[in-house]
């Protein structure tokens, strides 16, 4: 069964630069996180970082991306309900980032290149794209889904051949109006690999799938908090 996770996108406080952003959530947030690894609440942790470079026309989405793998949505509602987060996570999210954070549940698919050992070694110091849209508003969500999940190569780089590949569609109901219904990830082996490929995108990918107008995204590099055990 495809990987269920909380995708998520922070801002950042306005009186933080973007290395004391990161700095303090990759420390005192990640100990108040890790309290609610401890109580079972959530599989996997990864947080992703933004770079200073950002792809040229791309939409900036944040400053951060934390992903966590959960059993089962009611696993969100008994975290935010937790004295763990009541009185660790929770409020320490105002210390470092505007609230609220913009998150979605969605159901991922490896499209290309396992977290395994063989891999693990490629994606390290690797940088990593995370590129968001809407669907066509002509879809409803179970269509966009089952084709979004089905897909077999980057949207907007047909041929590239990153180091791995995913794609995550938004679990939701299909008259919910959601931040964003699809998320791509890729990784590449350094930031000139992807302002190659970034160069030759196909503008027009995607039409009749993504809502015009819709993509924001974000280049990031990635920090294995907990690898979750689909990955490990």
């Amino acid at each position: 069964m495809d990987a269920l996770k909380v995708v998520s996108f922070l801002h950042r406080r306005a009186d933080f630069s973007q290395a004391r952003f990161s700095e303090y959530w990759r420390t005192t947030h990640k100990d108040h996180a890790l309290k609610l690894v401890e109580a079972g609440f959530f599989r996997g942790y990864i947080q992703n970082h933004a770079l200073d470079w950002q792809p040229e026309g791309l939409a900036r989405m944040a400053d951060g991306a934390p992903e966590l793998w959960i059993d089962d949505v009611a696993a969100l509602s008994r975290l935010v309900d937790s004295r763990e987060y009541r009185e660790g996570a929770g409020p320490d999210e105002a210390r470092f980032m505007t609230p609220p954070a913009i998150a979605c549940v969605a159901r991922e698919r490896v499209i290309d290149g396992k977290r395994d050992g063989r891999r693990q070694g490629a994606l390290d110091g690797a940088v990593k794209l995370m590129l968001v849209w809407q669907r066509d508003p002509a879809l409803s969500r179970d269509r966009f889904t089952r084709l979004w999940l089905a897909g077999d190569g980057a949207l907007l780089l047909p041929g590239a051949r990153p180091l791995r590949l995913t794609r995550q569609a938004v679990e939701a109901p299909d008259d919910a109006s959601t931040a964003f219904d699809g998320v791509e990830c890729s990784w590449w082996p350094d930031v000139p690999s992807l302002r190659a490929a970034w160069a030759q995108r196909a503008a027009e990918a995607g039409r009749g799938l993504v809502a015009a107008g819709s993509l924001r995204g974000l280049l990031v590099r990635e920090e294995v908090v907990l690898a979750p055990a689909t990955e490990q």
